[in-house]
């Protein structure tokens, strides 16, 4: 372990790589208002399909939800691209679901608009919590996020990350453009009761553009979930940094031991593995965000009270595009035994297997297939929640992010009376 990786390990030291003079210490995000509606038909639905609100939170309880399948709580965290732009392939999607048995109980939905939104709770009977705001009111664009629960909803809110005009200009002239850095990022807060317990759940799309950004963003993240009180708790949704990179690494053993059968948890085994890839789906330039020490060090703050569900649970897997079911392991295996020749689709399909990668692994513009390596969406939860499943569902092409799904159940009821979603 190199120096700076063990220091941003250590709790006083990393605290400190992850200061930032003259702001963000004890920082809590705004709450924004939140209105609850009578019914679907009083959603103000906007003029277009990307139209996203007006910034206050909208709770909507269906008339007739369809019960949640159950035992325990079954969450699924889902970017839909651009307010569902694939329309036709995201309700195929949906219906494959519940015709399968499949439908998770409780779903966050990251780049989501409110038309599609209200279509999916409505149709598929959830409940529906909604938040997105235009700036048409004179504050600043946050891209829509939603949550469709079957379980009854007891209260919900949006927070708004703080950023000064100073911090964000500063990151502006980092990056050399605005881009995304104009808009406002932050965390959709729902309580649910499942099985009588009350539990919270923060579904999040974090900052792209600049990682020292994206770090303030989940540093508010973590102050707000100390004041949870203790509640049940589920983090998840769209990082838009690599969770699946724990350390900096050794280029040195990287080079000299380049195991194919171990997941890809280092910059340098990253970098060794995927390249420097600058292609459109991989979400941000070559490893990206999570290269920066106070971001680890913000996800090692997150893990300390929520651990990384995919790093815990009893099964992980992946479905792939036929339905059919494998696992991390038996990839890393096929990558290891030489079968498959490096660098071909196969060998890059196999390899955001191997790594539970979360973004899709397509062709670009010469028909060349890139592996992304980059599990940006992710789940993280209290240890009363026993991790049961975590699964990337790969059969769908209907978004440039992949499904993931997670099961759990809680911790003080009898293990042999919750199983994992049944499997098509």
């Amino acid at each position: 372990m190199k120096m700076p990786e063990l220091l941003e390990h250590l709790p006083a030291v990393g605290h400190l790589l992850a200061r930032k003079p003259g702001g963000q210490e004890g920082v809590m995000p705004r709450r924004d208002p939140t209105l609850t509606l009578p019914d679907f038909k009083s959603v103000p639905l906007p003029t277009s399909e990307r139209r996203l609100g007006d910034g206050r939170t909208l709770i909507v309880h269906h008339p007739k939800p369809r019960p949640p399948r159950g035992p325990g709580l079954t969450v699924m965290s889902y970017n839909i691209l651009m307010g569902g732009e694939r329309q036709e392939a995201l309700l195929e999607y949906f219906t494959q679901l519940e015709a399968q048995a499949r439908m998770p109980d409780v779903i966050g939905l990251q780049e989501a608009g409110v038309p599609m939104s209200v279509m999916l709770a409505s149709r598929f009977g959830f409940h529906l919590v909604y938040q997105g705001n235009d700036g048409d009111n004179g504050g600043r664009l946050v891209n829509g996020k939603a949550y469709l629960s079957r379980h009854p909803i007891v209260d919900a809110a949006h927070f708004t990350y703080v950023l000064s005009d100073a911090e964000r200009q500063e990151a502006i002239a980092r990056q050399g453009q605005a881009g995304e850095l104009v808009e406002d990022r932050g965390v959709l807060w729902m309580k649910v009761e499942v099985e009588g317990h009350p539990v919270y759940l923060y579904n999040l799309h974090h900052a792209l553009g600049d990682s020292g950004i994206n770090a303030l963003n989940l540093r508010q993240l973590n102050a707000l979930l100390r004041h949870r009180e203790g509640a049940p708790a589920v983090v998840m949704g769209d990082f838009n940094a690599n969770t699946a990179i724990k350390r900096g690494g050794s280029w040195l053993m990287a080079h000299l031991h380049p195991r194919q059968d171990n997941d890809t948890d280092t910059i340098e085994e990253y970098r060794l593995r995927y390249g420097d890839l600058q292609h459109v789906t991989v979400g941000d330039r070559g490893v990206g965000n999570i290269a920066d020490p106070r971001l680890r060090h913000e996800l090692h703050v997150l893990e300390e009270e929520l651990p990384e569900t995919v790093c815990h649970a009893t099964t992980v897997r992946v479905r792939l595009a036929d339905h059919s079911l494998t696992t991390p392991q038996h990839a890393r295996a096929e990558l290891s035994a030489g079968h498959v020749p490096k660098g071909s689709p196969a060998w890059l399909r196999l390899q955001d297997v191997a790594d539970c990668a979360t973004l899709t692994s397509l062709p670009d513009s010469h028909g060349v297939v890139h592996a992304t390596g980059k599990r940006f969406d992710n789940f993280y939860a209290t240890r009363t929640l026993t991790p049961v499943l975590f699964e990337v569902d790969r059969s769908t092409e209907s978004s440039d992010h992949q499904p993931v799904v997670a099961h759990y159940r809680f911790a003080d009821m009898p293990a042999r009376t919750l199983l994992p979603p049944r499997s098509s």
